[in-house]
């Protein structure tokens, strides 16, 4: 399948698993050790004490078949949040936010994305790996995904409206609903059809293209613009 008006590149799916990380169906050890090492980092740029811990994982496309040039990995702390500190949700997100920006981090020209993830939290991943076992939580299953090429294009052009139309605007409250907006679908997707559910593969390209960090950029701006106070020439 290629959506030649929204990308250059097939929408791929392969024999194997990634063999920049994976030997086999194994991670490579320099790999592991290295995302390990970088999951430390990120933990002690959380500052948070007694973060409960219960694992470090791996997700996304390059633990499954479906991984592309463009593809990142998804590197989880996976954490027990307790009831009565819902503010450590919000807390997280935001300093997950700020070390993404913050740090460039590669594996191999591969970009990683930090996250911290309830463990309570159901996460929705063809395959989903432990670094601490050194073990499949979720082995990915090798079967070639069957892809409604004019429902993906449409939900594109969908998604491309609604991103045009906010990066037109000086709206900040448009520009997170609809950011807001498009990450809830795509979750919605992923939880109900896996990584190639048209929300998701929609989602995918307009990343690919960049759109969606122009969003996020744009969203940036406006926040910095909403909290600052503008200099007059004074004669």
């Amino acid at each position: 399948m290629r959506i030649n008006e929204l990308s250059s590149e097939p929408i791929p799916y392969h024999d194997v698993l990634n063999p920049i990380l994976w030997q086999d169906d194994h991670l490579k050890t320099e790999i592991r050790y290295k995302l390990l090492l970088i999951a430390k980092h990120f933990a002690q740029f959380l500052n948070i004490t007694n973060i409960n811990l219960r694992d470090i994982t791996i997700s996304g496309s390059n633990a499954a078949y479906g991984y592309s040039t463009s593809s990142d990995l998804d590197l989880h702390l996976v954490v027990d949040i307790p009831s009565s500190r819902p503010e450590l949700v919000e807390l997280y997100d935001a300093k997950k936010n700020q070390y993404n920006l913050k740090y460039n981090i590669k594996i191999k020209d591969i970009p990683i994305e930090l996250y911290v993830q309830d463990s309570e939290q159901p996460h929705a991943s063809a395959g989903i790996y432990s670094l601490l076992k050194d073990d499949w939580i979720r082995k990915p299953k090798h079967e070639y995904p069957k892809v409604a090429e004019q429902e993906v294009k449409s939900k594109a052009r969908n998604y491309s409206s609604r991103l045009n139309l906010a990066l037109r605007s000086d709206d900040l409250e448009l520009a997170n609903t609809t950011m807001e907006e498009i990450r809830r679908l795509r979750k919605a997707g992923l939880e109900s059809g896996g990584e190639f559910s048209v929300e998701n593969l929609a989602f995918k390209l307009l990343r690919a293209r960049g759109k969606i960090d122009k969003l996020r950029r744009h969203i940036d701006r406006l926040q910095s613009a909403e909290l600052s106070i503008g200099e007059k020439n004074e004669n």
